[in-house]
């Protein structure tokens, strides 16, 4: 039986599993790919497009632009103690209350109050969950950094 813990502090310093991994490359390939779609759209458009449409064009190239740049950031690096969940969570937060509040505008010029409320639910689901991410990040990046210091403290 040994009086320490089964991992020491190499072990909470590794590297993102595969699984980790690999998600980060579909996130960025997706948000990457988005943008240089939206982007050659938006380019390749013959007419002037509403302003409204430009906007949300810009927007949505931020989106994928952000995701893109994260997943770099996270595949380049090695982000300790979950900074890369955290990170991540609220990207997820922020971009779903966008999202919220750019369909309930939306809804609220071109539906009638169902539209709205339909919207206006989906929207607060979206980002109820993405809350609820945030949350269990920021809750497991504690964690580790409480076992770090644990470990520390003890091995001097």
């Amino acid at each position: 039986m040994t009086e320490g813990p089964s991992y020491g502090p190499d072990d909470l310093m590794r590297g993102l599993s595969l699984p980790r991994r690999v998600g980060l490359l579909v996130a960025g390939l997706g948000g990457l790919a988005a943008a240089v779609t939206i982007g050659l759209l938006l380019a390749t458009e013959p007419g002037e497009l509403p302003l409204r449409t430009r906007i949300a064009f810009v927007a949505m190239i931020g989106i994928g632009m952000a995701w893109a740049g994260f997943a770099g950031w996270a595949l380049a690096r090695r982000p300790l103690f979950a900074a890369d969940r955290v990170i991540a969570a609220w990207l997820a937060v922020t971009f779903s209350a966008l999202l919220t509040v750019g369909m309930v505008t939306i809804a609220v010029v071109r539906a009638g109050p169902a539209g709205v409320l339909t919207v206006g639910g989906l929207g607060v689901s979206l980002t109820v969950v993405a809350s609820m991410l945030l949350v269990r990040a920021r809750a497991y990046r504690r964690a580790l950094l409480t076992r770090r210091h644990e470990l520390e403290r003890r091995n001097g």
